[in-house]
């Protein structure tokens, strides 16, 4: 099977409709492949953030501005999840966490559709320090929250009355930050910065992996900082990390030029490709073992 075909077979796991906060689910969520038709981000970066994804990152997206598409990349990106991994749901203020005694902390994405004081369905307070504390304790995270970048959202997090502390706060492995500005056609929708939290000497400063000048700008990136971070936090080897970059681009750019970009096409597109996956190398952090290419 290719990238050129498509299936119309259900996707379990579907988030509830609180996930989209107190506006309407829409119709079709937007795939990875069609964030980058829309040049919101390019390849490498979203073959970056497929493999990061199916190894157990901990993900949070960031956007000054309402409606910056947070919850849209957010939710494209759980799409890369393999089936095996459990996702939780957490239910804002209603959230007790009763799972967290159950679950292998390492197949297991807490799953948050934002990080506020604005409505009961947003995480707030003790239920914030709470999904810290899990991720320190090998839980993957992936959530929202406005916030213009890295040390913003870390400000937030450290403030009262949320009061998490930075050891907790080191479980970040990516802090994706978009934002939206009018463009020569329309309103535009760009990843603008992916920074990662390092914990040094007990505080917590930021590394920037990839940026844009401006929001029309390229989104510079070194694709050695990506390779590091696979090989460094994610337990990947270095030279598998460098392949499988290099392997999933070219693989996202024939989706591309196939037009594999609605999301049940990318859903199977992906599927068949994690069913091609070799075997015969040992799991890391709970993700997807090497992949043969389509």
């Amino acid at each position: 099977m290719t990238g050129c075909q498509s299936s119309q077979s259900p996707w379990p796991t579907e988030p509830p409709a609180s996930w989209w906060g107190y506006r309407e689910p829409p119709t079709e969520p937007l795939s990875l492949v069609r964030l980058i038709a829309n040049q919101t981000l390019d390849c490498r970066i979203a073959a970056f953030l497929w493999i990061a994804m199916e190894h157990h990152a901990s993900v949070i997206v960031a956007g000054a501005e309402p409606r910056a598409g947070k919850t849209t990349l957010l939710t494209a990106l759980l799409d890369l999840l393999p089936p095996e991994m459990t996702r939780r749901y957490l239910r804002g203020c209603y959230e007790r966490f009763d799972f967290a005694e159950r679950d292998d902390p390492a197949q297991t994405y807490l799953l948050c559709n934002e990080i506020s004081s604005h409505l009961p369905i947003y995480l707030w307070g003790r239920g914030v320090r709470r999904l810290f504390e899990l991720a320190d304790q090998g839980f993957a995270l992936a959530t929202t929250v406005h916030a213009a970048g890295a040390r913003d959202a870390l400000a937030l997090f450290r403030s009262f009355p949320l009061d998490v502390p930075d050891q907790h706060l080191a479980a970040i492995d990516l802090v994706l930050t978009v934002g939206r500005g009018a463009g020569p056609r329309g309103t535009v929708y760009r990843l603008l910065r992916i920074e990662t939290p390092v914990l040094i000497d007990g505080r917590l400063d930021v590394t920037v992996l990839a940026e844009r000048a401006t929001l029309l700008s390229s989104l510079v990136v070194t694709p050695g900082a990506l390779i590091q971070l696979l090989s460094e936090r994610l337990g990947l080897e270095h030279r598998r990390a460098s392949s499988e970059l290099a392997r999933r681009e070219r693989v996202l750019l024939r989706w591309l030029a196939c037009g594999t970009t609605g999301r049940e096409a990318v859903r199977e597109a992906v599927r068949a490709f994690r069913q091609a996956t070799v075997q015969d190398r040992p799991r890391e952090r709970g993700g997807a073992g090497e992949a043969a290419e389509l």
